[in-house]
C-alpha cells in the first residue's frame, strides 16, 4: 500500500510540473488562432531557419515542460520537426537537479550541456532537410478533441485542451512509474554494467524510457563512474521526458511520430560513438 501511494505521489508531482506549460501553450495557440491569423503563420514560416537554435537552448532548462510544449507546437505546425528533435535532444529532464544537489562542479555539468546543444543544433538542422515541413492547423487539432474553440474564449479553449491532455498524461506516467517500480533501478543498472562494451547503448535505450527515472538513474552512474561520458551523454541526449508520449498523443501521423523518435534515439546514439572515439 505504501508503495502504490508513493507511486501516486510521485505522479501526481510529474504531471502537476507540466500543467503551466501546456496551459501556456495552447493559450498561446489559441490567442494566434484568434488573434493574428495568417500573419502569425507568415512570421514564423520566415524565421523557421533560427528556430533549431532556439529550441536547443530552451531544452537545457531543467524538467520536461518545454519537450511537452514542443510537442504540440511541432502538431500544429508552428514549429519544424528539426526544431522539435532539437528541444528533445538538449532537455535535461532531472539530469541538472541531480548533479546540482550531487554538489557538481561545472568541469562535470558544463560539458554535458554543450555535449547536449551542440548535437541538438547539428541534429536539428539536419533533420529540417529530411522533414516536410507542417502547416500551422489549430482548427485541424480542435477538431480531433472535439471541442469548440471557435467560439469559447481562448483562456477556455486552452484550460480544455490543457485538462485533455492532462488526464491522459497522468494515466500513461502512473503506468510508467508503475512498471519502472516493479522493474527496479537495480535491474537497469545491471543492464548497463553487464556489457560495459556497449554502455553507449544500453545507455540510449534507457534514455528512452519516457519516465523522469531514466534521466536519474544515467546521472546517478555517471556520478559513480560506473558509466563513461560518452554513455551518459548518449542516454541523456535520447532522454526527452514524456515529451514524446505526448506527441503520440497529439499528433495523428504515427509513421511521422516514429521517424522523430528514430532519428533522436539515433542522433543520441550516434553523439555517444563519436565522443567515444575521444573520451
Amino acid at each position: 500500500m505504501d508503495i502504490a501511494i508513493d507511486i501516486l505521489l510521485d505522479t501526481l508531482m510529474d504531471v502537476a510540473r507540466l500543467i503551466p506549460f501546456l496551459f501556456a501553450t495552447y493559450l498561446f495557440l489559441e490567442w494566434m488562432e484568434h488573434q493574428t491569423g495568417n500573419k502569425m503563420e507568415h512570421f514564423l514560416e520566415h524565421h523557421r531557419k533560427a528556430a533549431p537554435l532556439a529550441g536547443a537552448l530552451f531544452g537545457i532548462v531543467p524538467e520536461c515542460g518545454f519537450s511537452t510544449a514542443a510537442s504540440s507546437l511541432y502538431t500544429t505546425g508552428v514549429i519544424s520537426a528539426g526544431t522539435l528533435i532539437a528541444v528533445y535532444l538538449s532537455t535535461s529532464d532531472e539530469m541538472l537537479p541531480i548533479l546540482i544537489s550531487a554538489r557538481a562542479g561545472f568541469d562535470v555539468i558544463g560539458p554535458i550541456l554543450a555535449v547536449k546543444v551542440v548535437t541538438a543544433l547539428i541534429a536539428g538542422y539536419i533533420a529540417d532537410f529530411f522533414f516536410r515541413h507542417t502547416v500551422t492547423d489549430i482548427d485541424s487539432f480542435c477538431e480531433r478533441e472535439h471541442c469548440d474553440c471557435e467560439h469559447e474564449s481562448i483562456w477556455k479553449a486552452a484550460l480544455e485542451h490543457t485538462l485533455k491532455i492532462t488526464i491522459w498524461l497522468f494515466v500513461i506516467t502512473l503506468l510508467m512509474n508503475t512498471l519502472m517500480t516493479l522493474i527496479g533501478t537495480d535491474t537497469l543498472r545491471a543492464f548497463v554494467t553487464s556489457h560495459p562494451t556497449s554502455a553507449v547503448l544500453s545507455s540510449t535505450l534507457i534514455g528512452m524510457i519516457p519516465s523522469c527515472a531514466s534521466s536519474v538513474l544515467l546521472s546517478t552512474l555517471y556520478l559513480e563512474q560506473v558509466i563513461s561520458f560518452p554513455a551518459v551523454c548518449a542516454g541523456l541526449l535520447a532522454n526527452a521526458g514524456v515529451g514524446m508520449m505526448v506527441l503520440f498523443r497529439v499528433n495523428p501521423n504515427m509513421k511521422n511520430n516514429l521517424k522523430i523518435v528514430s532519428y533522436t534515439w539515433a542522433a543520441s546514439f550516434l553523439a555517444g560513438i563519436i565522443l567515444e572515439l575521444f573520451f
